[in-house]
């Protein structure tokens, strides 16, 4: 059975005038729903299973559910299972009949499992092969049958996963089910332990910034080839799971130095089926009033079997567009509107029993007006960004007799992106916040082609059991690009103008870069117990390293007969890519800033700063400056951290993870002694930023679906404050500092997320959210934007949110669809921020401004209804 569910939704927005006064109950409030998620009970698992096989030219995994006396099981939860490091679970349920189907699964061993409310847990391994057609069948036993329970599968799932394995693995179900205002993954990825999402809606993985972390789609990257941002979406309907990892010790993996997230889309079904998914209507509101429309989300999805068993498409459309209102601006001055469309499509063709070939086409065009809009930031200085673009990607896996594998990919991607403000106006820069329009605009059209190739030999016998890949990637990326800076005033409490910054005309910025990698990975099965995965990447590239050597190394151990502990520790090195932006600095306006005097005129001579890229070098005293940088960040990584399993199906999970990235971008101004000397605008490779975490975790699943999920993190963030993500990226910022090394942005010390999903009486699903944590670090800055005191020595409130989103299926009658099912639609509701908790998004931090120290922008509690359509 291969489901595509789809939603529709309507829904408003409630704003209230309380808060909650306080902090220091949030933490008490937030264990209070952890423990209460946790203390549910669960039910035992067992396993019986009869497998049969079969062969036909469509690949594909099926199967009937019964109970003991043979009847069926619908709405059983069937789980596929990967064991590979990058391995991600499918999850369906079976239909009135109890029959479930995995279509088209790739090759490779898995763990698949089977519950049931009131039934013993089943799991099974099966080594699936290209185009082959597998039938598993299952018979579940009453819990009350057996009075001893056997726990076996967890050890050795784990122990081949290794200390690759991901920190958290979301389904398409759990996507749409969880309470977040967006059905995308970008929304999800920061309930992820480790993950921070920050006030400028960054993402950031270990310590590190998101343009140095990797997004991959189906094995390919797929980042904005010029920032590394992750700019480049998928409908939700086209997403079949998605995991984060924080350790991915697999070898294949490069071109990066953060964290990875990995997005599997779902294959096309081998028959005719058609959805008209969501309307997904909103509507807006203010102060408890209707006050238009607020977005609208269609989406339909298709498959169709162009030649039966043999070519299959399908496609997902998605369109959106979504007004944001920001508190503390006037209405109607204070909505953020998004607007674009999203569109994936599968052509898969069965050549052969062991010959697969697939082409994906993904168009992801996407405009926001006053994206960066704020309380101390209005509409007429915010900036829009736009976005378009298309990746095109064919892949092929051909299995030989032997067992062996031959995976080889291609991807072309073309991401165009523009940034203007509001008008020609001056920035002005005050201590209540911005005026005028934002000073840069830029267009940028970014080429990015990749070639992988990924051999995985038949499993070798020598103590124990290995599988060895090799491979190799091919990575070319070109940008041309033009930006344009106007003048820029910082003015005074009382408006008199305390500084100018005036730029220069700028070239258009043209450049390219071509790496060249190739890896051996070998995952060693000494045991049932034990495992080991050793890689080596090498590779070079043009405008970086010209020879990077990354070695890494993963354990897993699972001690005694039991098989409840599994011990994980890993080490390896990873070398982020050259960003564009980095590679022509020298093309970037040159600025000239003159200081005045409260009497209006100037108080020194103007400094004009070149923009040159120094290395390590100090520019004001070395007479030769590199013209091209010729180092990419490093990172090294390792981990170490013991899984338990507690009863059945309650797991728990202490680790400690340490992160040093070194040779960062980061941006530096040398000022000459003498106004007759030079000054630079310096790019150097001298950054660093170093990262502590430790996490302990409980995941637990029950009766037939239900899951809990609970995780707190203590975290350390140090690094240079002047990276080359914070300083041009998404924006370029209007005022550089000197750099400092102290505490990032992202430096949350303490925080706590849980999560469930919950069958209630009457068919109600219920899933609550809780997030409280450190507030994010600020800096205090003086009438020029330069720090006072230590930066980011001060800190928002403590943050707490409690959300939720509850909802009920009920069947459509006389309306069936592919294979007999039945139609159903979803009524449910949703509340984020239910406490209404005072978190805000902005404060007054210059020392000049009388409202110093005061916090704005006030993210009320935010309410709905959805009703969705699902098969």
């Amino acid at each position: 059975m291969n489901q595509s569910p789809g939603r529709r939704y309507f829904a408003w927005l409630s704003r209230t005038s309380y808060c909650v006064p306080g902090v220091s109950w949030q933490w008490v409030l937030g264990l209070a729903v952890a423990l209460a998620f946790l203390l549910a009970p669960s039910s035992m698992v067992a396993q019986k299973t009869t497998p049969k096989t079969g062969n036909d030219s469509a690949a594909a995994l099926r199967g009937t559910v019964t109970a003991q006396d043979g009847s069926a099981l619908a709405g059983a939860t069937v789980k596929l299972i990967r064991k590979a490091p990058t391995g991600t679970p499918a999850t369906t349920e079976t239909d009135e009949s109890g029959h479930y189907e995995f279509l088209n699964p790739k090759p490779g061993d898995y763990s698949i499992s089977v519950e049931d409310e009131g039934f013993e847990r089943i799991e099974r391994a099966v080594l699936l092969k290209a185009g082959d057609q597998w039938i598993q069948d299952f018979r579940l036993e009453v819990e009350a049958v057996r009075e001893r329970v056997e726990v076996s599968g967890l050890a050795t799932i784990i122990s081949t996963e290794s200390a690759s394995a991901p920190v958290a693995v979301v389904t398409n179900t759990q996507l749409i089910t969880l309470p977040t205002s967006q059905e995308k993954v970008k929304e999800v990825i920061p309930m992820t332990p480790g993950v921070v999402q920050t006030l400028d809606s960054k993402l950031v993985f270990k310590g590190s910034d998101e343009n140095q972390s990797l997004l991959i789609i189906n094995s390919t990257r797929n980042t904005d080839p010029v920032t590394g941002s992750f700019g480049i979406t998928v409908p939700t309907d086209a997403v079949e799971s998605f995991a984060v990892y924080k350790t991915p010790y697999d070898a294949s993996l490069g071109s990066f130095s953060g964290g990875l997230t990995t997005i599997e889309t779902k294959p096309p079904a081998d028959g005719f089926d058609v959805n008209v998914n969501r309307l997904g209507i909103t509507i807006l509101g203010k102060n408890g009033h209707m006050a238009g429309l607020g977005g609208a989300t269609p989406a339909f999805s298709l498959d169709v079997p162009l030649i039966a068993h043999k070519l299959l498409l399908s496609e997902s459309f998605q369109y959106e567009m979504k007004k944001t209102t920001v508190e503390g601006l006037p209405w109607p001055y204070d909505i953020s509107k998004r607007q674009g469309f999203n569109s994936f499509t599968t052509l898969e063709a069965i050549l052969a029993k062991n010959h697969i070939l697939t082409m994906t086409v993904n168009a992801f065009p996407l405009r926001t007006d006053h994206i960066d809009i704020s309380a101390l930031v209005p509409q007429p200085a915010s900036n829009n960004l736009h976005q378009r673009g298309v990746a095109t990607a064919v892949s092929d896996r051909y299995e030989f007799e032997s067992g062996s594998v031959l995976s080889t990919v291609a991807q072309y991607t073309r991401f165009d992106s523009t940034a203007q403000g509001q008008g020609a106006a001056d920035m002005l820069i005050t201590p209540q916040g911005w005026g005028g329009n934002y000073f840069n605009e830029w267009s940028r059209r970014g080429k990015e082609f990749q070639f992988l190739t990924d051999y995985e030999f038949s499993k070798k016998q020598w103590f124990g059991s290995h599988e060895i890949r090799v491979g190799a990637d091919i990575d070319w990326r070109s940008y041309f690009g033009t930006t344009e800076s106007r003048p820029i005033q910082i003015l005074r409490e009382d408006d008199s103008l305390a500084e100018t910054i005036d730029f220069a005309p700028a070239p258009a910025q043209i450049q390219s870069d071509s790496i060249f990698a190739e890896f051996v990975q070998d995952h060693w099965l000494l045991n049932s117990h034990f495992s080991v995965d050793l890689g080596l990447r090498l590779s070079t590239e043009t405008s970086g390293w010209p020879a990077k050597l990354a070695p890494r190394l993963g354990l897993a151990y699972a001690p005694g007969k039991d098989e409840k502990t599994v011990i994980r520790a890993g080490a390896g090195f990873f070398y982020g890519v050259l960003p564009l932006l980095a590679a022509n600095w020298a093309g970037n306006p040159t600025q000239t800033i003159t200081e005045y005097g409260t009497t209006g005129v100037p108080s020194a001579p103007p400094v004009t700063y070149t923009n040159a890229y120094t290395a390590g070098l100090n520019p004001l005293v070395s007479p030769v400056s590199p013209t091209q940088p010729s180092t990419t960040p490093r990172n090294f990584t390792w981990n170490a951290g013991i899984v338990r399993d507690l009863r059945k199906n309650l797991q728990f999970e202490l680790s400690y993870l340490h992160s040093h990235t070194s040779y960062l971008f980061e941006v530096e101004p040398f000022t000459a002694a003498a106004a007759s000397d030079q000054s630079f605008m310096a790019l150097t490779n001298t950054g660093s930023s170093m990262y502590h975490e430790m996490e302990a975790s409980v995941h637990d699943r029950f009766r037939q679906s239900d899951q809990v999920n609970a995780s707190y993190i203590w975290s350390r963030a140090r690094g240079d404050l002047n990276s080359l993500s914070n300083v041009m990226i998404p924006f370029a910022a209007p005022v550089i500092r000197p750099d400092v090394y102290g505490v990032l942005p992202s430096d949350i010390p303490n925080r706590m997320i849980a999560w469930g999903i919950f069958a209630l009486p009457w068919k109600v699903t219920f899933s609550p959210l809780v997030d409280v944590h450190s507030g994010f670090p600020y800096s205090p800055v003086d009438v020029t934007q330069q720090y006072v005191g230590a930066p980011n020595g001060r800190r928002f409130p403590e943050f707490f949110s409690l959300d939720f989103k509850a909802y009920r299926a009920f069947r459509i009658p006389f309306l069936k669809g592919k294979g007999g099912r039945g139609h159903h639609f979803r009524l449910g509701a949703y509340t984020l921020n239910i406490t209404n908790h005072g978190n805000y998004s902005t404060v007054y931090n210059n020392v000049a401004s009388p409202n110093f120290g005061q916090f704005v922008g006030f993210l009320y509690r935010h309410e709905g209804m959805t009703l969705d359509f699902v098969d």
